[in-house]
């Protein structure tokens, strides 16, 4: 509890030989955790030439891009491990907006928040 700690989301392009636009990538945050938006207070932070749009919520982030053939990028969002107790950590969905043959999904799970 307490602690500051950082997820890091990383996106590939591997499967085809095309360019992939007009990609979603939605994470969102189990109830015992808070989202760091370090563009509040760090505004270099908030100059990433690694996405195209970005918009953060209190528990979840939705950022926007485009992805080269055999490219990939990484994405890091800092968190803290506020509240005590187990909560669930939803699956991270990343598709196209408009072509709906690209997609990817991780499943989610529990996640303890402990002293």
């Amino acid at each position: 509890q307490g602690t500051n700690f950082k997820a890091v989301i990383t996106v590939k392009n591997g499967n085809t030989l095309r360019n992939l636009e007009n990609i979603a990538l939605s994470y969102i945050i189990p109830s015992g955790w808070e989202i760091l938006n370090t563009r509040i207070w760090d505004e270099s932070s908030s100059v990433n030439k690694n996405f195209d749009y970005q918009d953060i919520r209190d528990d979840r982030i939705y950022t926007y891009f485009s992805l080269n053939k055999g490219e990939e990028k990484s994405f890091e969002i800092r968190l803290n491990a506020t509240y005590l107790g187990k909560f669930y950590l939803p699956g991270i969905a990343c598709e196209t907006m408009y072509d709906h043959d690209f997609y990817a999904r991780l499943i989610g799970q529990e996640i303890s928040v402990i002293e």
